[in-house]
């Protein structure tokens, strides 16, 4: 069963991870590799400390793109490691200090680079990067929001889609997420952070504030367009992987409904659906106006096609999909298609 446990992760998330740059060889290798669930934090990390050390070679030899990006890969190889992994909390967060940490040292050396920043947020701050495109004069910004176990850090193939195209970016961790994993629950106003972040970029000299997008993954698919409808300031909204409810949780895969229940601090999956009854679109106070795009698959085991459809139905606004029957969660097994159209779904809109 702990093997099964591999195989459930791994098969059905296999575009998930190529998507966000998992190279196949090294995919196969762990794939593998790992014959039961409790070695998967170390034979990412292993996998992980590899492409770092890579990276520093790199960056000693003089070959600074190389480096950077192999710093990137140890990051995301990191992330990997703690990817739904509540077993051992301690191994958990080392994985995830060491993804921080590297990160930090890649993210200067990347072209553009990613400068930090701290988003004043309810007494504290947000951990966020901010990206400034070459040669763009204030240029419009989109802010990445994640979702259950999608941080700052593993967001880079969206992000650079963007920087390509002349957006900036601002990537960061909610409550309940990346760096705030491990003190602060998920709150139930989570779309609150959202608008701290639009706070943020208000006074950001850098970025023009009138032309603010922002795309949400996963769980992020239900709160960046609850941000918009509840924020005329958000000019544009992409609900990737749309998330409408979380009535159908006792159905979510049962690697995924452990994350639910810890960031929820709760104690059982009946808890955590009391707790994310909060995501519902019928409790919206007032539906989205800016253009949105909704992405989505009809074998979705984690918000079906009904989420979708309210998704659609939420809005007053211009309205676009990109939906496939035959697709799952956020469509990663389409993501050459779906990335590059949100990236340009943003530089039309803003």
């Amino acid at each position: 069963m702990s093997r099964q446990r591999v195989l459930e992760v791994i098969d059905p998330g296999i575009h998930r991870f190529l998507g966000d740059g998992v190279h196949y060889r090294d995919l196969m290798d762990l794939r593998e590799r790992i014959a039961e669930w409790p070695e998967w934090c170390g034979a990412w990390t292993e996998a992980g400390s590899q492409a770092e050390a890579r990276g520093d070679a790199a960056l000693a030899a003089g070959a600074s793109r190389t480096g950077a990006r192999e710093l990137a890969r140890a990051a995301l190889y990191y992330h990997y490691a703690q990817h739904l992994y509540y077993e051992d909390l301690a191994r958990k967060r080392e994985a995830h200090d060491r993804k921080v940490a590297v990160f930090a040292r890649a993210a200067p050396r990347l072209d553009p680079p990613l400068q930090p920043v701290g988003i004043p947020w309810s007494g504290g701050t947000l951990p966020g990067y901010l990206r400034l495109p070459r040669g763009a004069a204030r240029p419009p910004c989109v802010i990445l929001l994640g979702g259950l176990d999608t941080t700052k850090e593993d967001y880079m193939v969206v992000n650079d889609l963007c920087v390509e195209r002349g957006l900036a970016t601002l990537a960061f961790d909610a409550p309940g997420q990346g760096e705030l994993l491990f003190s602060h629950r998920w709150p139930r106003d989570f779309e609150r952070s959202v608008v701290s972040v639009v706070d943020f970029l208000q006074g950001c000299p850098d970025i023009d504030p009138g032309r603010i997008g922002i795309i949400g993954r996963s769980t992020g698919g239900y709160y960046a367009p609850c941000a918009a409808a509840m924020d005329e300031r958000i000019r544009a909204a992409v609900s990737w992987g749309a998330m409408a409810h979380l009535r159908n949780m006792a159905e979510i895969p049962a690697v995924t409904l452990d994350g639910f229940v810890f960031v929820s601090g709760s104690r059982s999956v009946e808890e955590a659906r009391d707790y994310f009854a909060c995501i519902d679109v019928d409790l919206w106070a007032a539906p989205v106006r800016c253009p949105m795009l909704v992405v989505h698959g009809g074998r979705d085991t984690i918000t079906p096609m009904d989420n979708a459809t309210r998704m659609v139905a939420a809005a007053v606004g211009p309205v676009e999909t990109l939906i496939w029957e035959d697709s799952g969660h956020c469509c990663h097994d389409r993501s050459h298609i779906v990335r590059p159209a949100m990236a340009d779904f943003m530089l039309r809109h803003l």
